[in-house]
This record gives C-alpha cells, structure tokens and sequence, in this order.
C-alpha cells in the first residue's frame, strides 16, 4: 500500500474512532441499564443484544490495533489524546464484562 494512502487511512481512522467508540459505550450504558423484560424471549433478545453492542467494542478495538493507533505521528494531538482515552476506557469496559461473565 502507498505509504501516503496508508497515513491518510490511518488517520481517517484515528478522527472517526474516539466518537464511534464513545458513542457505542454511551449507547451500551444506556441499553443495558434498561428494563431487562421478565419473558424469556425477551430476555434472550436484550442478552443477544448487549453481547452484539460488545462485539461492535471489540471490533472498533481491533480496528485501532490494526490501524496501530493511537499514533503520536497524527497531527492533531489532542485527537490522539483522546483515542487514547477512548481506548482505554472501551478496554476497560470489555475487561468488567469478560470477568463479570467468568464470575
């Protein structure tokens, strides 16, 4: 891949990551500190719910390993700071659901 293309992707990248990753913790905070329904098809449908809203975390974690981010070479310093931020944060999440879960 063009060095130039692979900088400028990973740069895209690095601008798009902090607010998907947010946007996706706010909305899992949000939908699973809901009503869980008392039906079992209910129930089944928010479990298979929350566990798709962690796989969509991981997945935008995987995406910034990919991407080898965060990059100190990305111009805007305070996007990184807060990829950074972000990162930690979704890994965090990902950590309190996986020892929850073994529990």
């Amino acid at each position: 891949m063009d060095l130039k293309i692979e900088n400028k992707t990973r740069e895209a990248i690095a601008n798009f990551l902090p607010d998907a990753i947010n946007n996706t913790l706010d909305s899992y905070h949000e939908f699973s500190s809901g009503e869980v329904p008392d039906d079992a098809k209910g129930f089944s449908a928010h479990h298979s719910a929350c566990k798709v809203a962690i796989a969509h975390i991981e997945l935008l974690i995987k995406l910034a390993r990919w991407a080898d981010l965060p990059d100190e070479n990305i111009k805007d310093k305070n996007e990184n700071e807060l990829l950074a931020q972000m990162i930690i944060s979704a890994q965090t999440e990902l950590e309190e659901y996986n020892n929850g879960k073994n529990s």
